[in-house]
């Protein structure tokens, strides 16, 4: 499967595609070279739509992508060699804060050591729990010169505009950027609720009778073909060498990099397989509601911890026609019954 196609999906999906590429079109120059950090080396599989859709949306608009880097294994000597005087863009996601340390710990280091070149966030959800740790990264931002922000939903652009004295830019997600995602066998689940189970959980208790799960494997390797288990294997003993030798990450950049596309390939698949395994899904992961539309499926969304979900359905997502507000398990159950009733007198 290539993700880089320009086949259209659904076309609310197709929508916001469209405008990920005005956007990104103002800030890069076609066929002038840039460096992509910040992969995450992680089975989410939202952080890696948002990997893959990035590279879509590059391939499009003509930028090529000459250096790629997890946060523990960059070289800050091989993405110069690679990319010269080019633009360094961090991955998009939820981690523009300190609830996560390892993606943000790059962020923090490219901004105070790389001031020789443009540097773009892409489309980031802020949250700090520590004002102190705010601060610190707004004043690293600006003793930068050459940094643009760019956010995904409007909480994060107010909390842009009030504490950041930077250019920021509204965009949504870059999963959108895949378009669209291919759905797996016919759902055998009605409804399915894929709720959080980390440091975002917003404690509810799922509807009885109800299969319930997150998208988070216990063991990475978990339903992969042998293949693809030997590429992360591959990926585990070249991350341990960069971290414990920089001259590694120097050489052997590109052999990591090569891991990158697979693993996220897979972790997507996985994701895509769990959200079309019902006809109705109930979620709080932003991403389930976004693999949803890339779906094309009817969905009901609850909202995160600190109200990034919430925040992406009013700015972009509430006129989808296919995701529906729930502010309690109640009024999600609810919706998903008048859902799936749809659903059926329609087929």
């Amino acid at each position: 499967m290539t993700y880089a196609r320009r086949t259209d999906g659904p076309p609310f999906a197709s929508r916001m595609a469209n405008r990920i590429e005005t956007v990104l079109s103002t800030v890069l120059e076609p066929g002038r070279p840039v460096a992509l950090v910040n992969f995450p080396n992680h089975q989410n599989p939202g952080d890696n739509a948002i990997w893959l859709g990035t590279l879509a949306v590059l391939q499009r608009i003509g930028v090529p992508v000459r250096y790629e880097s997890n946060w523990s294994a960059f070289s800050e000597a091989a993405m110069r060699h690679a990319v010269g005087d080019g633009p360094l863009l961090l991955n998009g996601g939820g981690n523009f804060g300190d609830l996560y340390a390892g993606q943000h710990g790059l962020r923090e280091h490219v901004l105070e050591h790389c001031k020789d070149r443009r540097i773009v966030q892409l489309p980031q959800s802020i949250w700090f729990r520590d004002d102190r740790n705010r601060d610190h990264v707004a004043r690293l931002c600006v003793a930068h010169r050459r940094f643009t922000l760019m956010v995904r939903e409007r909480q994060s652009y107010e909390i842009a505009q009030r504490w950041f004295d930077v250019p920021v830019l509204s965009c949504p997600d870059m999963a959108f950027g895949l378009r669209t995602l291919e759905r797996a066998a016919p759902a055998p689940h009605d409804v399915l609720w894929l709720g959080r189970d980390d440091a975002e959980r917003v404690a509810r208790t799922p509807p009885p009778g109800i299969p319930a799960c997150d998208w988070l494997p216990v063991d990475m390797a978990d339903g992969m073909p042998a293949g693809t288990r030997r590429i992360l294997e591959l990926n585990r003993r070249l991350n341990e060498f960069a971290r414990h030798d920089p001259g590694r990450a120097f050489r052997r950049w590109r052999a990591l990099a090569w891991t990158f596309g697979p693993l996220a390939n897979a972790w997507v698949a996985r994701g895509a397989g769990i959200v079309s395994s019902a006809k109705v899904v109930i979620t709080d992961r932003l991403h389930a509601h976004v693999f949803a539309l890339l779906l094309g499926q009817p969905h009901v969304v609850l909202d995160n911890s600190f109200g990034k979900v919430r925040s992406t359905f009013d700015t972009w997502t509430h006129d989808s026609g296919l995701a529906t507000w729930a502010d309690t398990t109640a009024d999600a159950l609810r919706a998903a019954t008048a859902l799936l009733g749809h659903d059926e007198s329609a087929g």
